[in-house]
């Protein structure tokens, strides 16, 4: 195509363009607007763009989708040509906010870092890529310039790749249809579900297409017919009204074609009759019950399909009352009845129809879409651009970044590469040394912004530190980090503790709660975790400790003289180690159950006021309680050889994807395969997902792992770990 004829389509365009855009043109809007369209025809009139169309063709087509499919003024029209300038280098910042204003750069700005995104690799599909969407937006008109480039591109959906035809159906599907239903742009909405359907099924859409055409003079005639007495009715009683009919949307039918499993002629609300009172009323309400008897005495009501939204409004604002009649014939018909203001609301979308359409919680995106919307349709009318005094979405408290499988990450401001880390996977901050943040390397103290992308380096050398406490402001990492630290700690205090118990041992010193706390308060520490962690670090001279403990200051600490014994005594003192799973020894323990040790772990012993001695894994959420408060309390523990026989009870956390036969196929594995005997199962599924936890018996720690190895190897799951009860 010659420039020359690109520029006489492109003026045709631009001079609709105007005359759809003319009520919201202020003093100088119009001069503006034609600078923009004039330099963007210089500076891109022969570029072409994917779908082989002149890229300024392009910009004023979603232009006029902008002006007047969805009612924008020129504010929102404006970046549909910056943003191509920009992109393609032929325009600078500085010189867009001279010319058209600092909310077109921030709108174009905001556009362009979303291109960056590469959406191709992003799971666009959650709601935290919709909030990414409009947190880099900046302001709503960029999503209403996305939402408007969509369409666009529907409409050239066959010119295009296959792989950019996937991305805009992708898009459609799983981000502007839910917008333009949240925004009340109905319009906008039908048309992307009717696109997505006629690419995506094609053979069905024309199926009903063809259908409803074949349909349409019989439905006309019967609508015509049924409105007959209604009207006379409504005339002798002095109401002015007009009727409408109208099919359901093709997505619609076939929805209800499927869940009512009948032909497209016997879908029960295939369309529906309108009633619009037109009249000046002084009582909106008395009227539309006043029509509604008259109908109900004419054709009799199926009242248990009453739906009465004009005494009480729904939630979302919509206003109409709907019936449902029978005829002679025995067919039934919805009737909805309305004033003209009513019918104006639910066409043009003042209402919040997605929770009319949706349930679930309200969150605070849709109360900011509402608010947008109520701008919309509220705008004081000739001269005035509905968004033109609209403030963009206010500061979030939180970002949005993104892993290198494109999976969105929702985060608070001001988190840090290593907030992300451990939002992860716990062993991935565990380990982070750094991270590349959009292909830049960065210290794992580095703080993130909206729309990073991050590739988290770790390292096996790697470990937790008490200074990575002030580089997070999660909850969750923090809690990680304080929790790492402490299982260091433990096996340092452990160390001590057995070092200070061989010195005890050697001087004949009685080892107890007196003499750990004369130590405590010699050296001013406040836990005896503090005490045995200096003693494995080596900052207490043992010889100072020997001197504090042998002195003879106090009748609680003394030395034991060796006693000689005739006569074996009849309790045996508490010994330096538990042998667990030696039945020679009559010693009562039992094994903890808030960590479940089995034969191979780490363990310790604790004496119990009343219960004996429990057996606790080293890494027990408790450990540090028990040691901190109560070390004197603590003994050592070992495993018996022949105690790896088991039984033994292990509590595991499986997830993944949910499928059905799931549950079949672990118990199978587990029964048949392992012959491991399964005490209990709680699994629990939501948005196709599962989150279950199964009580097995194993041997040993060995046998888990084996356990673990194989349920890791069935379809479908994604993660088994042990769980502590």
């Amino acid at each position: 195509m010659e420039f020359e004829e690109i520029k006489t389509k492109a003026d045709a365009k631009y001079l609709a363009l105007v005359k759809v855009i003319k009520p919201y043109l202020h003093r100088n809007d119009t001069a503006v607007l034609r600078k923009a369209y004039e330099t963007s025809l210089v500076h891109l009139g022969e570029i072409i763009n994917e779908a082989r169309q002149p890229l300024v063709l392009q910009q004023l087509d979603i232009a006029l989708i902008l002006a007047h499919r969805m009612g924008m003024g020129p504010q929102t029209v404006l970046p549909a040509f910056v943003v191509e300038m920009l992109r393609f280098g032929k325009i600078e910042p500085t010189q867009i906010s001279s010319t058209f204003g600092e909310v077109t750069l921030k709108i174009t700005q905001g556009l362009l870092s979303i291109e960056k995104l590469n959406l191709s690799k992003v799971s666009t599909g959650s709601e935290n890529f919709r909030e990414l969407l409009i947190s880099l937006s900046n302001d709503i008109r960029g999503i209403f310039y996305l939402m408007a480039r969509n369409l666009y591109d529907l409409n050239h959906y066959s010119s295009l790749p296959t792989a950019s035809q996937q991305l805009i159906i992708q898009l459609a599907r799983d981000v502007f249809i839910p917008f333009a239903h949240r925004l009340g742009l109905y319009n906008i909405k039908t048309q992307l579900e009717n696109d997505v359907m006629r690419y995506c099924e094609p053979e069905i859409y024309r199926d009903i297409a063809q259908k409803m055409e074949e349909l349409r003079p019989s439905q006309q005639s019967f609508f015509t017919d049924f409105i007959i007495p209604i009207r006379e009715a409504l005339s002798e009683a002095g109401i002015e009204c007009e009727f409408k009919w109208r099919f359901k949307t093709i997505p619609s039918i076939y929805q209800k074609i499927k869940k009512q499993n009948v032909d497209i002629q016997h879908v029960y609300d295939l369309f529906a009759v309108r009633i619009i009172l037109t009249g000046q009323l002084s009582d909106e309400i008395a009227e539309c019950w006043r029509v509604y008897s008259i109908v109900s005495n004419i054709y009799p009501p199926d009242t248990s399909r009453l739906r009465d939204w004009i005494t009480r409004a729904r939630p979302s604002g919509y206003e109409s009352l709907h019936t449902t009649v029978m005829t002679p014939e025995g067919k039934f018909v919805e009737v909805q009845i309305r004033t003209r203001r009513m019918d104006e609301i639910a066409e043009k979308g003042d209402a919040a129809h997605w929770h009319y359409k949706e349930a679930g919680r309200k969150s605070e995106i849709d109360t900011w879409l509402r608010e947008i919307r109520e701008v919309l349709e509220s705008y004081p009318g000739e001269g005035a651009d509905p968004l033109h005094t609209h403030q963009p979405l206010p500061s979030s408290t939180h970002i949005f970044v993104l892993t290198p499988a494109g999976d969105v990450k929702e985060l608070p401001q001001g988190a840090s590469v290593l907030d992300f880390a451990f939002e992860v996977h716990s062993s991935l901050g565990a380990s982070c040394t750094g991270a590349r943040v959009n292909g830049k390397v960065v210290p794992l103290k580095h703080r993130l912004s909206n729309g990073d992308k991050i590739e988290i380096l770790s390292s096996k050398n790697q470990f937790p530190k008490i200074d990575w406490l002030q580089y997070c402001v999660t909850s969750k990492a923090r809690n990680k980090i304080r929790r790492a630290l402490s299982e260091d700690k433990l096996a340092e205090a452990e160390t001590g503790k057995s070092a200070l118990l061989r010195h005890c041992r050697k001087w004949k010193v009685n080892y107890n709660d007196e003499m750990v706390e004369k130590l405590l308060k010699h050296f001013k520490m406040k836990t005896a975790l503090e005490l045995y962690a200096s003693f494995s670090h080596s900052d207490i001279d043992w010889a100072e400790v020997k001197r504090i403990l042998t002195e003879n200051t106090s009748s609680e600490i003394h030395i034991v003289p060796p006693v000689k014994r005739k006569k074996p005594v009849k309790e045996e003192p508490a010994p330096n180690a538990i042998i667990i799973g030696d039945e020679s020894k009559n010693i009562h323990y039992s094994l903890a159950r808030c960590c479940s040790p089995i034969y191979g772990d780490d363990v310790f012993g604790f004496i119990t006021v009343n219960r004996g001695i429990t057996i606790h894994r080293k890494n027990c959420p408790n450990a540090l309680t028990l040691f901190s408060k109560h070390a004197y309390r603590v003994v050592e523990a070992r495993w018996f050889e022949k105690a790896g026989e088991g039984p033994y009870q292990a509590l595991l956390r499986i997830t993944g994807d949910d499928r059905i036969g799931l549950l079949a196929d672990i118990t199978h594995v587990l029964t048949n395969e392992l012959n491991v005997n399964i005490l209990s199962v709680n699994l629990d599924s939501k948005d196709g997902f599962f989150d279950g936890k199964m009580k097995v018996q194993v041997t040993n720690v060995a046998h888990l792992d084996s356990v673990i190895h194989r349920l890791m190897k069935v379809k479908s799951v994604a993660r088994v770990k042990r769980f502590y009860d």
